[in-house]
């Protein structure tokens, strides 16, 4: 597709979700105070409530260590059968792809949901969870670079009469090793995120209090907790970054082993402090009905343009994450300049780069909550809630792209007189554009995944009702649901593979 039939269709799609989605700039001018609300109920925090917050927080971080370790584990294996022609026959191919593109599809809130049903509430649930999703996620970016990486080697090798498999692990793993070590590292900032909500669904950690909290209107006790959180995830973000440089051999390579090593024992160590699953026949029993209920959706709610029925709540779960992308994308642009060691020097950055780790991590359901004293139930709170977790998201990746680029042709051009600005302008933007606007692209794929979890909070798109659905029992509904999104996912998915 050319550039500008892409640009008319992005542009046209987004303006029909503002209206869609009911979008009112007007209201959010006159009721924008309400966002500081339930802010200001949360200082001071409680801070003689941190020694219960210790537990639950450390199970969190277990469990995003292991889910994130297993999950990633098992893709390094899978993934090279997934990629064309490389090991695996036409049908493991086929077969691995089609699981690997549902397990991206599903949100994690709703595998945890279903796993609690099945194996009991607890840390279990909530890790394996993880593992699902890091799975789906961490083997697509594996193959995806197992085919981009030039086989002339492997061929040349294999021609020689030496087994695929072993001359993959010679040459193609090597070279895809160190990126997949980094794509580890990004999954798992955002795991901890993921770990922080999934106790509303029952799957332990940190979410069960903050669910707790909330809905007694502890909101002291609520930006303790959220202040701890934060805490961690800058931690586990400086550590994250510090072993990339490793892996890039920016830093002393003499103890990249010793890190590793250290990493895999901890890794490890949250795996086995997990709780043990809570099989029992009960369990089995409602997983017979999610399995038959997926299996045998209700067709009378995908054929129906009720405002209950998979078409139209896809069409919203579509909007709200569109016109959420469209804000986060765009207000990112300015706060990735201003957060920038290129562009602003190490104090700006470093304060912009703090106040975006903060967005970041605070949960999307909280998010939710405020935005609906903005908004109002519905779609347009979650285009806001999006619009800000999607700001989060894009800065973080814009950065990145702006501190990696070669900075010369800027210091050249500035060097002749020209201004800040126009340099940017000219030297800057025409070189980063592409990979902001794929940046996006991305946050848009998440986002449509994100709009289940405002479903917890009643600001619109397909997630409230397949969450009702699962909390009542009714198989056979979440199975629509649940289909109508993986089918929405993959749609859009190929849209995007078309675009980018």
């Amino acid at each position: 597709m050319s550039r500008k039939k892409s640009f008319i269709l992005i542009l046209s799609a987004v303006l029909f979700s503002f209206w869609f989605t009911g979008f009112d700039l007007s209201e959010l001018v006159k009721r924008g105070g309400q966002f500081f609300v339930i802010i200001k109920k949360m200082f001071p925090p409680d801070i003689s409530y941190v020694p219960k917050i210790i537990s639950p927080l450390l199970d969190t971080v277990k469990m995003s260590f292991a889910g994130t370790f297993i999950g990633s584990a098992a893709a390094l294996l899978a993934s090279p059968f997934c990629a064309s022609g490389l090991i695996a026959n036409k049908y493991v191919y086929s077969i691995l792809k089609a699981t690997i593109n549902i397990l991206r599809a599903i949100p994690v809130l709703i595998i945890a949901l279903a796993l609690s049903f099945i194996f009991g509430t607890g840390s279990f649930s909530g890790a394996f969870a993880i593992a699902l999703y890091t799975f789906g996620i961490i083997c697509r970016l594996t193959w995806k670079d197992i085919e981009q990486t030039p086989k002339n080697t492997m061929e040349a090798l294999c021609a020689a009469g030496i087994g695929k498999t072993k001359v993959y692990i010679t040459t193609v793993f090597v070279d895809i090793f160190p990126n997949f070590l980094s794509n580890c590292l990004y999954v798992l900032e955002s795991n901890v995120r993921h770990a922080a909500i999934l106790g509303y669904v029952g799957a332990g950690g940190l979410g069960i209090i903050l669910s707790e909290k909330i809905s007694w209107n502890d909101y002291a006790k609520v930006g303790m907790i959220l202040i701890m959180l934060f805490a961690v995830v800058f931690i586990i973000e400086t550590l994250s970054s510090y072993l990339r440089r490793l892996l890039n051999g920016e830093l002393n390579p003499q103890i990249k082993g010793a890190v590793l090593w250290i990493t895999f024992i901890f890794a490890v160590f949250c795996i086995l402090s997990i709780d043990p699953p809570k099989i029992t026949s009960a369990g089995i029993k409602i997983f017979k009905g999610i399995f038959y209920g997926i299996t045998h959706p209700d067709m009378g709610l995908i054929f129906t343009l009720s405002t209950k029925g998979v078409p139209y709540l896809l069409l919203e779960t579509l909007c709200i994450a569109a016109a959420g992308t469209f804000i986060g994308a765009v207000v990112s642009v300015v706060t990735a300049f201003l957060g920038s060691r290129n562009i602003n020097g190490k104090v700006c950055s470093g304060v912009m780069k703090v106040i975006i780790l903060a967005v970041r991590t605070m949960p999307a359901v909280i998010y939710g909550l405020i935005f609906i004293r903005v908004a109002g139930p519905g779609a347009f709170a979650g285009v806001l809630t999006l619009g800000m977790l999607s700001t989060g998201m894009c800065t973080k990746l814009y950065i990145n792209t702006l501190d990696s680029m070669n900075k010369s042709t800027m210091e050249g051009i500035r060097a002749m007189g020209v201004t800040k600005f126009a340099a940017l302008r000219h030297a800057v933007w025409p070189e980063v554009k592409n990979r902001f606007f794929a940046s996006a692209m991305y946050r848009f794929d998440v986002n449509l995944r994100e709009a289940s979890v405002l479903g917890l909070v009643g600001a619109g798109g397909i997630g409230t009702q397949l969450i009702f659905s699962m909390s009542g029992y009714l198989w056979n509904y979440a199975g629509a649901y649940i289909l109508g999104l993986i089918v929405l996912i993959l749609i859009v998915d190929k849209l995007n593979s078309s675009i980018v």
